[in-house]
């Protein structure tokens, strides 16, 4: 079996489509699956597939204007591979690199590939060009369904889009054989915008990676935090993310409680610096983690605020049950696959800073709420192994092609 996957996001740059295509890449590898990844390129003068590039690379070149219509790649087809293509950068997400690689280059590569699936994981240039590959070449499509784009546009002032943004959607997944929803709730949203041919890929943890052994009282102490609850968060730094909320909290709990908690916030992106110019005293921004520093914040914290009622899956709040952290979420969005208030989490309604405000201080001021809830969603975290939901992917591929297969079959016979 050979897959070739077209993306406008990967590795280096840090998200949750990010994370789940270098989990599937290792998969991938593990399992003998021949691949090629169409990516873009995040860095001026270099074509490497190299997936561990440092994330201080990126920062260091979030600002570079690339080429939109020069593209390379490696063109070595004996082994799995990551064919790059410079693109340019937004202001609305500096770190993001969006690509529109020429159409006879993509082409000739995947034919030298020869696929046997076509997966398009996004909607844009890249995954564009993947679409029209696999419609082109007759290939079995499969879409994953990642963002909500048009819950986002009022974030950003661009309401007016929506129509001609939902039209554009809907005409390209249309051409899917299979499109992968990551949660219930957004399969659901997907059936009634008329959708079809829906399955779910959903997501999952490494409970070794994030774990609660990684607790670290030397890490609490370096930030000044070690006699204070640490309430933190994860992801992206940005409107739609919710942080509005989290921000009235930050302010209700420092009047409310005078130095008793700390904020830690690990993540990059546009509301960054709106956050510093608050000037909370207890606040800390950390930049963007990865890897063991960034299992040593999440097990250190002691408890997991996010408000964000946006996600059509929610990883960060998985990996904070993965590592025994309590939950004070939205009740809202793909987070409801796994969140459950009372039992694993306390949720509100996406916007009710006040009951999101109190659920933190009820978190904060019972220890043994606290206990309870990170125990739950320890133990469900630990029952999502990532080899599970990618068994289940290569199900989906496999069908997809037999399916082809036997629809050439018929029409030889039919032929004859």
């Amino acid at each position: 079996m050979k897959i070739a996957y077209f993306t406008d996001t990967f590795m280096p740059e840090l998200n949750g489509v990010t994370n789940t295509l270098s989990k599937l890449q290792t998969w991938l590898d593990k399992k003998n699956i021949r691949y090629a990844f169409f990516a873009p390129d995040y860095k001026r003068n270099s074509a490497t597939d190299d997936m561990s590039a440092s994330t201080d690379a990126t920062d260091q070149l979030s600002s570079d204007i690339l080429s939109a219509d020069i593209s390379y790649a490696n063109a070595d087809f004996h082994h799995n591979r990551i064919h790059r293509f410079r693109g340019i950068k937004t202001s609305l997400s500096p770190e993001s690199c969006l690509a529109f690689p020429r159409y006879r280059e993509v082409f000739e590569l995947c034919d030298k590939f020869k696929p046997d699936l076509v997966h398009v994981v996004t909607e844009l240039g890249i995954g564009y060009r993947g679409m029209k590959y696999a419609r082109s070449r007759g290939l079995p499509l499969v879409m994953s369904y990642h963002t909500d784009y048009c819950k986002y546009l009022q974030f950003f002032h661009l309401d007016f889009l929506r129509p001609m943004i939902e039209k554009y959607l809907t005409w390209f997944y249309r051409s899917a054989h299979r499109i992968l929803a990551p949660s219930r709730y957004t399969l659901e949203q997907l059936f009634q915008k008329q959708y079809r041919n829906l399955g779910l890929w959903s997501r999952g943890i490494d409970a070794e990676k994030f774990n609660p052994r990684f607790r670290s009282r030397k890490w609490r102490k370096a930030l000044g935090i070690d006699d204070k609850f640490v309430f933190l968060y994860v992801g992206r730094l940005s409107p739609e993310k919710g942080l509005d909320m989290l921000l009235y909290a930050i302010e209700e709990i420092e009047t409310r409680f005078p130095g008793k908690a700390a904020f830690v916030l690990t993540g990059g992106g546009p509301y960054g610096d709106f956050i510093l110019k608050k000037n909370f005293p207890h606040v800390i921004l950390t930049g963007f983690k990865t890897g063991p520093e960034l299992s040593e914040i999440y097990a250190s914290a002691d408890c997991f605020a996010f408000p964000s009622g946006t996600e059509t899956f929610g990883n960060a709040p998985l990996e904070a049950m993965a590592s025994r952290l309590p939950v004070a979420g939205i009740a809202s969005g793909g987070v409801m696959e796994f969140l459950s208030h009372g039992k694993n989490a306390l949720l509100c309604a996406d916007g009710d800073q006040e009951t999101f405000t109190e659920n933190l201080i009820a978190i904060m001021e019972n220890k043994t709420l606290r206990r309870d809830l990170a125990e739950t969603g320890r133990k469900l975290a630990r029952s999502r192994a990532w080899d599970m939901i990618f068994d289940d992917l290569l199900s989906v591929y496999s069908g997809l092609i037999a399916d082809k297969q036997n629809t050439l079959g018929s029409g030889c016979r039919d032929a004859s």
